[in-house]
């Protein structure tokens, strides 16, 4: 699953004020070409959401974010998480995660904390708030831990992407920078966008 988020280089994290909003923000999504989806627990029975995605589109890579505690993570593993993410890192997830053998993205801030979720079995780490740091933190940070993968969520838009590639970033976390796009084709066509430039950035 990791190696499969590396490859999308980008995974949309969505947020809606209901079931419909949801399903339609994650079909535009997968129309143009984004696969990885991020439901956060920001989604009202964000469960139902992850089981209904799960069943209707094979190729969407299901994910769970806003992930706060062990039973949040449980849940959604059970509905058919595929990775789970969190704001911060909680032990109680990352206990839960390793025991189902899914992938657990950690939100951290400093080195101490990447050092810290590193040294708790997890190779890629959610740098958030990414738009407090730049994508300048990303080459600082892989300096000294050249080895961590990182996601920054935060901050990460259609004009500035190739700048935390660039730093050396494994993929991208993007949320209102590609959900508020407008209607559901202006999401769209801003996936296949974001899609396009990412392959740009990789050739």
């Amino acid at each position: 699953m990791l190696n499969k988020l590396k490859e999308q280089g980008i995974v949309a994290v969505i947020r809606a004020k209901d079931h419909e909003e949801a399903m339609g923000i994650i079909e535009a999504c997968l129309n143009g070409g984004v696969k990885a989806l991020e439901l956060t627990y920001t989604i009202p029975n964000v469960v139902e959401v992850i089981r209904e995605v799960n069943e209707k589109y094979s190729d969407a890579l299901v994910g769970v974010g806003s992930v706060l505690n062990g039973k949040m993570a449980l849940d959604a593993i059970e509905a058919g998480a595929k990775y789970v993410v969190s704001p911060g890192y909680s032990e109680e997830a990352n206990t839960v995660c390793h025991s189902k053998g899914v992938v657990y993205l950690p939100g951290c801030m400093t080195v101490t904390e990447v050092m810290h979720a590193m040294d708790k079995g997890n190779t890629m780490v959610k740098i958030f708030p990414g738009e407090l740091f730049g994508p300048k933190y990303i080459k600082a940070l892989k300096a000294p831990i050249p080895h961590v993968d990182i996601m920054p969520t935060g901050g990460v838009n259609i004009d500035n992407i190739d700048e935390w590639f660039k730093m050396g970033v494994s993929c991208v976390g993007v949320g209102s920078a590609l959900t508020n796009a407008g209607s559901l084709k202006d999401i769209e066509n801003l996936a296949k966008e974001f899609v396009k430039k990412i392959e740009k950035i990789r050739s």
